[in-house]
C-alpha cells in the first residue's frame, strides 16, 4: 500500500470515531479530516449507483451514517472536486436535485483522497494524527518512541491525544516489561498485546514493521515466502499474527495476515471469513498442481459476479474451509468440483473485504450502518430486511483424507 492509499484508509478509519465528536479543537484543527472521512464514507455507500434523482433517501442514508445534512453537502462538494460525482442544482445552486455517480474502485478512492488531503490540509495536528494511527495500525508503540520518531512537539501531542482518546481512537497502558506508557489504537487492538512485546524483546521494532509491510504487500503470505524471515517465523510460533491453513494436493500450507484485533464481533467474523477465502485462493496461486491461479482478484470477482468457478480437480479440498463457513457450495461435475458462491449480504461483504485486502493490503473498518444506509438508497426496499443466514459448520482444524472430505460434501449436498 503506497503512502497516499494508506492515508486514505486511515482517514476512513478515523472517521468512525471522529464523526461523533464535537468541540473547539475538532472544529478548527480536525474539520477537514472529519469532512473527508464523511466524503469517503458516502463514496463507498453510493458507489454502486449510477444516478440519484431523489435526494431525500440520500440524506436519510447519510443520517443513518451519523452524517448531518450540512456535512453531507460539504462532502459532496469534495467528491465533485475529485470528479467522483457530478451535481445538478435547482435554480440558484442552493439545493442539489441530482447526483451522477462516478465513484471509482476502492483503491482509487483511498489513493485520490490521500493525495487530496496532502494538498488541502493546513493542520499539523491532523497530519500527525494520521501518521500516529498508521504506525499503530501495525502494532502498539511506546509513547516516547512515537513522540520522538514523528517529531511531535509536546503541546501538539497533548491536543492530539486528548481529541483521539475522547473519540476512542487512542488509548494507552503500562508496559508489562518496563512500566513505560504504551500507545495503541482500539481501532486495531482490543487488549494488551503481550505477545507482541515478547516478540519485540527478541527483534527490533523496525524489523517487525518491515515484516508487517511484507504481509501488507501480499495478504495471505504463504509457506515458502516467510520461512526465511526470523521475525515472521517467531511471530507465528508466538501466535502474534493471524495464521490460517488450507489443505489440498500439495499438503497443508499456512498463510499469514496482518493483525486487526480491535473490531466488533460481526466485523471479526467477516474478517476471518475474508482471510479464509483469500487463503483458499492463495493456495491455488502458489501450490496448485495443475493450472495455478494467476490473478486472485479475477477469481474473487468471478465468484461474486458470475456466481461460480469452473470445475477443477483440486477444488474440493482447496475450498473446503470456505465451504465450512457458508461462503460457497462445492458441486460435483464429473471428476471435478465447481465452486458456487452462496449469495447473501454477509458473503458479499466478505468478498468485498477480501478484494480490498488483495488490492490495497488492508480493509477499512467495517461499520454495519453503511449497509443499512445502502438499503435506504434502493427504491422500494424496507429499511431493515431480515438477512438470509447460512448454516455455519464448526471449524475442524484436523487433516482429513480426500475420501472423508468428499463424503462430507456429498452429505451436505444430499447426495447418497
Amino acid at each position: 500500500m503506497n503512502d497516499k492509499t494508506s492515508i486514505g484508509v486511515r482517514i476512513h478509519d478515523i472517521h468512525h470515531g471522529l464523526i461523533q465528536s464535537r468541540g473547539a479543537i475538532i472544529e478548527t484543527e480536525f474539520d477537514l479530516l472529519k469532512t473527508l472521512g464523511a466524503s469517503i464514507q458516502l463514496a463507498t455507500t453510493i458507489k454502486d449507483h449510477e444516478v440519484i434523482n431523489d435526494l431525500k433517501p440520500f440524506y436519510a442514508a447519510a443520517g443513518e451514517l451519523k452524517i448531518e445534512r450540512a456535512m453531507a453537502k460539504e462532502a459532496l462538494a469534495h467528491l465533485e472536486e475529485l470528479d467522483f460525482v457530478r451535481l445538478q442544482y435547482q435554480s440558484g445552486k442552493r439545493e442539489i436535485k441530482r447526483i451522477d455517480v462516478l465513484v471509482p474502485d476502492t483503491q482509487k478512492i483511498y489513493t485520490d483522497f490521500g493525495d487530496y488531503f496532502n494538498s488541502e490540509n493546513k493542520s499539523e495536528l491532523s497530519a500527525k494524527t494520521i501518521e500516529i494511527l498508521d504506525k499503530l495500525s501495525a502494532f502498539p508503540h511506546k509513547e516516547r518512541d512515537i513522540r520522538s520518531n514523528l517529531n511531535i512537539e509536546n503541546g501538539h501531542y497533548d491536543l492530539i491525544k486528548d481529541v483521539c482518546t475522547s473519540a476512542s481512537l487512542l488509548d494507552s497502558y503500562s508496559s508489562p516489561t518496563d512500566s513505560e506508557s504504551v500507545l495503541y489504537s482500539p481501532l486495531y487492538w482490543d487488549d494488551n498485546p503481550q505477545k507482541i512485546f515478547d516478540l519485540l524483546e527478541k527483534h527490533k521494532s523496525n524489523d517487525f514493521l518491515q515484516a508487517i509491510g511484507k504481509i501488507k504487500g501480499y495478504q495471505g503470505l504463504p509457506d515458502g515466502k516467510f520461512n526465511d524471515n526470523s521475525v515472521l517465523t517467531d511471530a507465528v510460533a508466538l501466535g502474534c499474527l493471524p495464521t490460517l491453513s488450507v489443505n489440498s494436493t500439495s499438503g497443508l500450507k499456512k498463510f499469514l495476515f496482518t493483525p486487526r484485533q480491535g473490531v466488533g464481533k460481526l466485523e471479526k467474523n467477516l474478517l476471518h471469513k475474508a482471510r479464509v477465502l483469500i487463503s483458499c485462493v492463495r493456495y491455488g496461486e502458489n501450490f496448485a498442481g495443475i493450472t495455478k491461479i494467476i490473478w486472485p482478484e479475477k477469481i474473487l470477482n468471478a465468484l461474486l459476479n458470475r456466481g461460480y468457478l469452473k470445475g477443477h480437480t483440486e477444488s474440493l479440498e482447496q475450498y473446503e474451509p470456505a465451504r465450512n463457513l457458508g461462503l460457497v457450495k462445492l458441486i460435483p461435475s464429473g471428476n471435478r468440483y465447481e465452486v458456487h458462491f452462496i449469495d447473501n449480504d454477509e458473503n458479499k461483504l466478505v468478498v468485498k473485504m477480501a478484494l480490498d485486502m488483495l488490492s490495497i493490503g488492508d480493509t477499512s473498518k467495517f461499520d454495519d450502518s453503511e449497509e443499512q444506509a445502502k438499503k435506504i438508497l434502493v427504491p422500494g426496499n424496507i429499511l431493515h430486511p431480515t438477512q438470509s443466514r447460512t448454516h455455519i459448520l464448526k471449524e475442524d482444524t484436523g487433516q482429513k483424507s480426500k475420501t472423508t472430505v468428499q463424503r462430507i460434501n456429498n452429505l451436505l449436498l444430499g447426495i447418497e
